[in-house]
């Protein structure tokens, strides 16, 4: 979704190239962001409170989308960085849940 918007759209309404060489766009990552969101929160429909795990992992997919840590392909690092911060997220919503209990 990044790389369709930011093509189509990207220096059109913002000028500010992001990324590690400069040749990201901000209407990419806020697609990124949003479209990541949207998709997360239909994925997760049944999970109480999933908005604060899935924005987490949205916002770690962005970030990795963005700067491509370790010079990987982000093919590769998006799914990892951003199951790693769903786990975290869901997990520190279990932890909180049960102390309410």
């Amino acid at each position: 979704m990044a790389a369709l918007v930011g093509i189509s759209f990207g220096g059109d309404a913002c000028v500010v190239k992001l990324g590690r060489h400069g040749k990201k766009s901000m209407e990419g990552s806020l697609a990124m962001f949003c479209s990541c969101c949207v998709v997360g929160v239909i994925l997760f429909a049944e999970e109480p409170l999933r908005e604060y795990p899935v924005v987490l992992g949205a916002f770690v997919a962005t970030i990795v989308e963005l700067y491509e840590p370790f010079m990987l392909n982000d093919n590769l690092t998006i799914p990892v960085f951003a199951g790693l911060a769903l786990h975290l997220g869901f997990g520190r919503m279990e932890a909180y849940c049960s102390t309410l209990v």
